[in-house]
């Protein structure tokens, strides 16, 4: 990696223009409120023959309640074990938001990476994300209604998670305050190791991880799906793709990615192949590879293409799972 003028970066000179980044995050996100007191209710729980599933609810902005499941897997490997937060997508599932994730979902067989992960040795939070599922908003819909962009209003996403006060609102710090809440309840469990926090999500998920991980440094590895936009005429990121992979650096990180996944990969253009279509996204790794190696950790970026669209295939899922295994869990 070299600096414009063309001379080799060094490591310290890095870590500037890291903290440059970092402050061009804060002003784009805003102050990020003082987390106090959990306050961890459990509602119920269930057990299953590979794990048990606790039903619990915890305190986020003073007086609000995250809904979530709590999975705790039956066959343990040591006193201490690796965690998960799983960040459910959204696709305009507004009623569902973590029981795709914990496989409650027989339409989204593809978003049960929390089930799946639990069977792997993993302790996995799985919340509804703001203004999704149990979070729902009477301001913007009923519980049971879905954000179908049929209409000129809907498309602008007015009664979706991404309305304002949602996740993609002007209250730019709340999904990131909220993913920090999950991490103080997973780093405060008697069964979690707090030096193997992972984090996985697909679609909204990614982009919730994109938005968190430069933030959060108790996230120790990550893996998306789905995400990763690198067209910023589409949806804003607070910097382009390649400079938040950059910043995350050196934390393991992987990236899945279905190459007709057009949105993500940055073209809708049919007449492109699919080399084409993936050449931004490729760029954009290509770009943060080159910190990767500066900071002496080149094998912590991967990534895995898909012959796919916007999904979170069989082989994708097991990648990624492989990837999270070799960081967390069998390291």
């Amino acid at each position: 990696m070299t600096q414009s003028t063309g001379a080799p970066l060094t490591a310290a000179q890095w870590q500037q223009t890291r903290a440059g980044l970092l402050q061009n995050m804060a002003e784009w996100t805003g102050d990020i409120p003082p987390r106090g007191d959990l306050d961890v209710r459990e509602v119920y729980r269930r057990e299953y023959f590979t794990h048990t599933e606790i039903k619990l609810t915890y305190q986020g902005e003073p007086g609000e309640r995250i809904p979530a499941y709590l999975l705790i897997p039956r066959e343990r490997r040591g006193a201490r074990l690796p965690a998960m937060f799983a960040a459910h997508q959204c696709a305009c599932q507004c009623d569902i938001g973590k029981e795709q994730v914990v496989g409650k979902c027989v339409d989204w067989p593809d978003q049960a990476y929390g089930l799946e992960l639990v069977r792997e040795g993993y302790v996995v939070l799985a919340p509804d994300a703001n203004k999704v599922g149990e979070r729902w908003d009477p301001a913007l819909r009923e519980q049971w209604e879905r954000c179908t962009p049929n209409t000129p209003e809907e498309q602008g996403q007015n009664r979706c998670c991404t309305a304002p006060g949602g996740t993609w609102g002007p209250i730019r710090w709340k999904p990131v305050f909220d993913v920090m809440r999950g991490i103080d309840l997973l780093c405060q469990h008697e069964l979690v190791d707090p030096e193997r926090i992972g984090i996985i999500g697909h679609s909204l998920g990614a982009d919730t991880i994109a938005w968190t991980m430069p933030l959060e440094p108790r996230i120790v590895a990550a893996v998306i799906s789905g995400g990763g936009l690198v067209d910023l005429n589409i949806r804003p990121y607070w910097l382009p793709y390649d400079e938040i992979l950059k910043v995350i650096a050196p934390r393991p990180f992987f990236e899945v990615t279905g190459v007709h996944d057009y949105a993500n990969c940055g073209s809708d253009d049919p007449n492109l192949t699919d080399d084409q279509r993936m050449e931004k996204k490729r760029a954009a790794h290509a770009s943060a590879q080159g910190v990767y190696d500066l900071l002496g950790h080149p094998d912590r970026l991967g990534r895995f293409e898909h012959d796919g669209g916007h999904c979170f295939p069989v082989a994708g899922r097991r990648a990624g799972y492989d990837w999270l295994n070799r960081w967390l869990r069998d390291g």
